[in-house]
């Protein structure tokens, strides 16, 4: 017979009306223990190669230091993050090192992709700071010398990446399909920024896939499972989960630029508007304004000096016809799909990972 105190205890999780207790996001609680390691491990590792190569003078130093500065200053490590994730939901009892050391290759890839893309942006903010291009323009005293070094560096750290990633303690059955998922990382956010640049009507959620969700959700995901010798079933629940992710992640990215503060993105008030992209949300805001709504979009769209008024007036053009909320009730359905395609070989665990990873990836902070 259950004492008075246990009956209580059950009357009061019965009761109607009882508060809900609130259950935190086992993801966004794993993040900020990586994001220490990560930093530990990126600032180790640059000191170490700024002191080699000091021999080699100002400008290889100059490269460098941008570098690691850049690198070090901002980011969440949430590509990091998704692979020990996937790694954690192959092998929940396994040594995590080989995660952890995969994921600073994962974080020095990224920073190649950033660099190169800030370039052909011509973005100078990113992250709270001057963006690679724009730091070395100034320290060398030249743009095009500036601009020039910032494309080597790219170039740079992917062999830096590359080294890392040669490394890993890599089971000896798993080298060649890890490797081949990290080059694979790159073809297809190449491909996708090729279709971004060209800009000739590509589907948008087909350039999102390649360009970000491949190197972004699915890719880390995959490393972090094949390190952690993932069987097929499992690596295909995971592709049906991350697949449609990624694409959230890119359309949630979207939001974020536009009506996102200059603290919360590291970037100018609509940065997106001035700089002409033809994001999916801007593209809805074109198709379903008309008139006035529609002139005050031509007149912010592509103009990097727009006044902050005319980009205000841009951003609620894109509210008030509905752009906004057609994009993020795109994104409730990506997600659902996603968590939907969750199936053989994850465990309980693994999927509450998986989906406060999704739920964090695509409801990011305004």
């Amino acid at each position: 017979m259950p004492s008075r105190t246990e009956s209580s205890r059950r009357a009061r999780r019965r009761r109607p009306g009882a508060a809900k207790q609130i259950v935190p996001n086992p993801f966004l609680a794993l993040l900020p223990s990586i994001k220490r390691d990560l930093d530990t491990r990126l600032e180790a590792f640059f000191d170490q190669k700024l002191e080699a190569a000091r021999v080699h003078g100002g400008e290889v130093t100059a490269m460098l230091g941008s570098l690691m500065r850049f690198t070090l200053r901002g980011g969440k490590r949430l590509r990091p993050a998704l692979l020990y994730l996937g790694y954690r939901v192959a092998s929940p009892r396994g040594s995590t090192e080989p995660a952890l050391d995969a994921g600073l290759a994962l974080e020095l890839l990224h920073t190649y992709m950033l660099v190169h893309d800030d370039w052909m942006d011509g973005d100078l903010i990113r992250r709270g700071g001057p963006t690679v291009h724009a730091d070395l323009a100034r320290r060398l005293g030249d743009e095009h010398r500036g601009h020039s070094t910032a494309i080597l560096a790219g170039d740079y750290v992917i062999a830096l990446a590359t080294e890392v990633l040669g490394s890993v303690a890599i089971p000896p059955d798993r080298v060649g399909p890890v490797v081949e998922c990290f080059a694979k990382m790159q073809e297809d956010a190449i491909l996708g920024q090729v279709f971004d640049v060209a800009s000739k009507g590509h589907d948008p959620e087909v350039v999102y896939s390649l360009k970000t969700g491949s190197y972004t959700v699915r890719g880390p995901l995959r490393l972090g499972a094949l390190l952690g010798r993932a069987p097929q079933p499992l690596l295909r629940s995971l592709d049906r989960f991350a697949v449609p992710v990624g694409i959230a992640f890119q359309l949630a990215d979207d939001l974020l630029s536009a009506f996102g503060s200059v603290q919360a993105t590291g970037k100018t008030e609509g940065n997106d508007l001035r700089a002409g992209k033809r994001t999916p949300l801007i593209l809805a805001g074109f198709k379903r304004a008309r008139g006035r709504d529609q002139r005050i979009l031509k007149q912010v769209f592509g103009r990097r000096n727009a006044s902050a008024a005319a980009v205000t007036a841009g951003l609620e053009v894109l509210e008030r016809v509905g752009a906004k909320a057609l994009i993020e009730k795109r994104i409730e359905e990506l997600v659902a799909t996603g968590l939907a395609g969750l199936g053989a070989g994850v465990s309980r665990e693994g999927r509450e990972l998986l989906e406060g990873a999704a739920l964090a990836l695509t409801s990011r902070r305004r």
